[in-house]
């Protein structure tokens, strides 16, 4: 009779605890089964010359990302930031958004849903001397579903090309 008293006694703490574990594993699930990939749309670049590539976020259907320009002070935004490399980036053009209305938000939001594709622009210095060209991108953007958002994500990658 002690046991199931003491079990009782502490039944909300026990199934607060297992609610908490339960969600913490399906939101790591969740955010980790996005993908980034990229790549450079030539095979091919010439020195002193610009070329165009994309950066292609693969978003589950349960969920949905921020755009690169949130509704809302508070969301993180989608962005690309590239580094170590020898191009000269250019101009990257972000997807149009789409709003919607969450359960969690008084307002609809701009966000990005299913297979969404960010295209960018560099130039290949004249005086290149390699034979292959490395652009480093850094992802960041804010996963959320229809209740709420988790803690924003960044992924890095690295795009290639011969130059010719």
């Amino acid at each position: 009779m002690c046991c199931n008293s003491a079990i009782m006694k502490n039944l909300p703490i026990i199934i607060s605890l297992f609610l908490l574990s339960f969600f913490i594993f399906c939101g790591k699930t969740i955010v980790s089964a996005q993908t980034v990939s990229g790549a450079i749309d030539e095979k091919s670049i010439k020195r002193g010359k610009s070329a165009t590539g994309k950066i292609v976020l693969t978003i589950p259907n349960e969920l949905h990302i921020n755009s690169n320009k949130p509704s809302d002070e508070f969301l993180i935004p989608t962005t690309v930031k590239f580094s170590d490399s020898n191009v000269k980036p250019g101009k990257i053009t972000y997807p149009k958004a789409t709003f919607q209305k969450f359960k969690f938000s008084e307002s609809p939001l701009s966000i990005y849903k299913g297979l969404t594709v960010i295209k960018f622009t560099f130039t290949i210095p004249a005086n290149f001397k390699d034979k292959e060209v490395k652009i480093n991108a850094e992802v960041q953007y804010q996963a959320c579903n229809e209740e709420v958002c988790f803690a924003p994500k960044k992924t890095k990658i690295i795009l290639s090309a011969k130059v010719k």
